[in-house]
Formats: structure tokens, sequence, C-alpha cells
């Protein structure tokens, strides 16, 4: 009787170790999904976003997501430069700009045509662009802060 009973000891210690591993891992891994990126700038920032993307693409078994996020990774680390991101976003910037200049005379002529749904259209479009375009904006101004 007392062997049974050490036995039993011994596998309820056995399972409850397997068990914690089990959950530990999946926790890890969501841990490090929920890693703050949103504190850093530029090239960290980007790299730090796409290792939150392995870590995800591996706690799902997404093997043709990790390899790619991993090339892409490489890419940021080896090539990736401030100067560069700032380069990027004032061209982007400028295209955004020229975006909406476009939308402001399309709407223009929808309200004068008085038509409505092509109104709605291109508010809903100076909307989105504006949004894109404070958002380019406070990433430069980040950048540029980050000397």
């Amino acid at each position: 009787m007392m062997k049974n009973k050490s036995s039993r000891a011994a596998l309820v210690v056995a399972m409850t170790a397997c068990t914690l591993s089990l959950t530990l891992v999946p926790k890890l891994a969501f841990a490090d999904h929920h890693k703050d990126c949103s504190t850093m700038v530029g090239c960290d920032k980007k790299s730090c976003e796409i290792k939150k993307q392995i870590t995800m693409a591996k706690a799902h078994g997404n093997t043709n997501k990790v390899a790619g996020l991993e090339t892409a990774l490489k890419g940021v680390e080896s090539n990736c430069t401030n100067d560069g991101l700032k380069q990027d976003l004032t061209t982007e910037i400028a295209e955004v700009k020229q975006q909406i200049d476009k939308y402001e005379a399309d709407l223009k002529e929808a309200e004068e045509e008085s038509n409505l749904d092509k109104t709605y259209k291109y508010q809903q479009k100076l909307l989105s662009e504006n949004t894109k375009l404070k958002q380019l904006e406070q990433e430069l101004s980040s950048l540029d802060g980050s000397k």
C-alpha cells in the first residue's frame, strides 16, 4: 500500500511538471508577443515589430511566415538606417500630400455637381489620407528627435 501511494505521488508530480511545461511555453511566447515596441523608434522599432511577428508565427506553427520574417529581419539588421527611414518617410509624406490635393480637387468637383455619393466618397478618402499624413509626420518627428 505504501508503494502505491508513493507511485501516485510521483505520477502527480510528473503530470504537474508536464502541465506546467505545456502552459509556460505559450505564455512566454505570448509575453514576448506583447513586448512594447512603441517606445522605440526607427530601425530598432522595425526590428522589434518583426521579432514580435516571428514569435507569433512560431507560436502558431507557421514555418513559411517565420522564414520570410527572419529574412526581413536580417535585411533590416544589415541595411536599415534611421537616415534612410527619414528619406523614405519624407518621400511618402510628399506622395500623400499629392493624393490629398487630388482628392480635394475631386471633392470640389463633386460638390459643384451636387453629387452626394461622390462628395461623401472623397470626404472619406480625405479623412483617411489626412490621418495617414499625421501618422507619417509623427513618425518622422520621432526619428528627428532620436538623434
